[in-house]
């Protein structure tokens, strides 16, 4: 059974397998690499996956969910037919859609994943992409995060040493860090990031901006209209990618706007947001003990990252090279393949070394409420440390430790992971009694503490309390989500026409409104009544073509090419 690499993304999700001596990166019933990390709840209850959900975030946003990866590992909840969803639950059906996609074209069984997470998620929110995994079906043992996949992608095959920052800017999070590559050593040397932080804010940033330049107040929009607004403003910032002025038509009910932006303008209303890129590469930096010139390069990754002024911005903040992936959106699914085959000692990669480290500090709460890390952020893994506590009370009787994950100097701000007391202490002056505390920690995630007082012994493994599904629980919700159907692939083109024709009708002027309807009609007719014929699919040819023209024509039909319409109705006959 095989064992794959899987980019859970905010954005877009795809995998990857080790076979031949080569990474191979999966095609999804598209045939294309990405696919989009969005669900979507249909009216007979199937499940849409990608590029159909993608489109019904326009048509049907009520039921559609995107960039939930930012809030896994947390409460929050999404309801949906009654019913609610967490964050996990939804990515765990991106999950299974990349395993089936990735069974149908391995030809075998997957039961087994290394999935990459950002370098900078919390225990809660690394092991809620555990609870995905299995609640996909997948056996996830190895989390790997993304900049270590990158280093581990970029180093491969490359025998001079080098050190470089990863800079990892993707839909909704950036992760920076710090790499010493050498021989078959990928060693991470720091690491920093903002789980919050992606083209989403962007693409946020220019539809206030046409808000406010259009005198449009947001709340008085439907959810419809505003996702249209959305759309245009994510489409407007990859125009800017390859030109330095953009401007987009929005139609909004039935008046159009002018959706316009440069450069120049997105860095000026963008401020906030650049400023809040730049801490964690200093910090990388502070973190590693390195100066800015002993660094070789700065290896852009992620799709956002292909924005022109954030490859900029970067050159300002640093005098080094700065470099753009040659695949920015697939680098951290090839990584993670060549991971999973270094974890089945694959003999090709078997020699392949990866040092990641603890992107956060481990530590407990000691009387005056700081927080005492044993375990420092950037210690390489796995490690274990031991640090001695003395009792701060005359004849004290316990002590109490509790265990945090986290860099804030008061301990409740930290992340709680557990509570450990030694109890029945000797009765004796203050500081006279102590305890040794020692924590290992694996790469794997799993803590093991162990407290030693006089004759006493506690030892406590923490997996994470949200690991704690048991296995009843776990069995249940895996159940449950199993019995919902993901929409069957042959049906999957067709549905997406359908929606992206949906999607396009609500976007464009009422002129172009009748042509689409038309095809449309001329499109169901045909799949109602040809079922799985070449008639079918070359109906399918023809509406993805005619959808892809007015895709691209608009925003000024005024140019638009009516003959190709005409041409298609006269080759109807050929087709009934």
């Amino acid at each position: 059974m095989a064992v794959i690499g899987i980019d859970l993304g905010t954005t877009n999700s795809l995998a990857s397998v080790w076979r031949n001596g080569k990474i191979e990166l999966i095609p999804n019933t598209f045939g294309e690499y990405l696919t989009p990390s969005v669900v979507s709840f249909g009216e007979h209850g199937e499940i849409f996956v990608g590029k159909v959900a993608k489109e019904r975030l326009i048509t049907a946003p009520s039921v559609s969910f995107a960039e939930f990866k930012r809030n896994m590992g947390t409460d929050y909840r999404y309801f949906v037919n009654g019913k609610y969803y967490t964050a996990e639950d939804l990515s765990s059906f991106v999950l299974r859609r990349l395993r089936e996609d990735a069974e149908s074209y391995i030809g075998e069984p997957v039961t087994e994943a290394v999935i990459s997470v950002p370098a900078y998620f919390n225990d809660d929110k690394r092991c809620a992409t555990k609870n995905a995994g299995r609640l996909a079906g997948l056996t996830v043992e190895r989390l790997i995060n993304e900049p270590s996949a990158v280093a581990l992608k970029h180093h491969m095959g490359v025998e001079d040493a080098e050190t470089f920052i990863i800079f990892d800017f993707g839909g909704g999070t950036l992760d920076v860090s710090l790499v010493d590559a050498f021989d078959n050593m990928v060693e991470i040397q720091a690491v920093s990031g903002d789980n919050y932080l992606g083209g989403k804010d962007f693409n946020e940033l220019i539809a206030e901006e046409f808000y406010k330049e259009n005198r449009l107040k947001k709340e008085a929009l439907s959810k419809e209209e505003q996702g249209i607004v959305l759309k245009e403003a994510e489409a407007l910032k990859r125009e800017l990618t390859g030109q330095d002025e953009a401007r987009r038509s929005v139609y909004v009910g039935s008046q159009e706007y002018t959706m316009g932006m440069t450069n120049q303008h997105l860095i000026h209303i963008g401020k906030e947001l650049f400023m809040r890129m730049s801490l964690p590469v200093r910090r990388v930096i502070n973190d590693s003990g390195m100066a800015a010139e002993e660094i070789d390069k700065v290896i852009l990754v992620g799709g956002s990252s292909k924005m022109p002024v954030v490859e900029q911005y970067l050159k300002t903040l640093l005098a080094i090279p700065v470099v753009p992936d040659d695949s920015p959106d697939e680098s951290i699914a090839a990584g993670v393949g060549i991971a999973a085959a270094i974890k089945e000692r694959a003999c090709d990669v078997k020699d392949m070394i990866l040092a990641d480290i603890c992107p956060f500090s481990l530590g407990t709460e000691i009387y005056d409420g700081s927080f005492s890390p044993i375990i420092e952020r950037n210690d390489t893994l796995p490690c274990s440390r031991t640090r001695e506590y003395v009792t701060v009370e005359d004849y004290q009787r316990e002590m109490s430790f509790p265990i945090y994950q986290g860099d804030s100097l008061i301990a409740r701000e930290n992340l709680l992971l557990g509570n450990m007391t030694v109890t029945g202490l000797a009765p004796q002056p203050k500081g006279m009694v102590g305890a040794r505390v020692t924590f290992m920690y694996d790469i794997n995630g799993i803590l093991d503490i162990r407290i030693v007082s006089g004759d006493q012994s506690l030892h406590k493994v923490i997996m994470n309390k949200k690991m704690g599904l048991g296995e009843e629980e776990l069995n249940d919700r895996l159940e449950e989500l199993r019995r919902m159907t993901l929409s069957q692939a042959e049906d999957e083109n067709v549905r997406y026409l359908m929606e992206k024709a949906n999607r396009l009708y609500r976007e464009c002027s009422p002129g172009v409104r009748e042509y689409i309807s038309a095809q449309v009609s001329r499109f169901r007719q045909i799949i109602a009544h040809e079922g799985n014929s070449r008639a079918r699919r070359e109906a399918c040819v023809q509406l993805s073509v005619y959808l892809e023209a007015v895709e691209r024509n608009k925003f000024d039909f005024d140019g638009f090419d009516e003959s190709f319409f005409r041409d298609d109705r006269e080759d109807e006959g050929d087709m009934r």
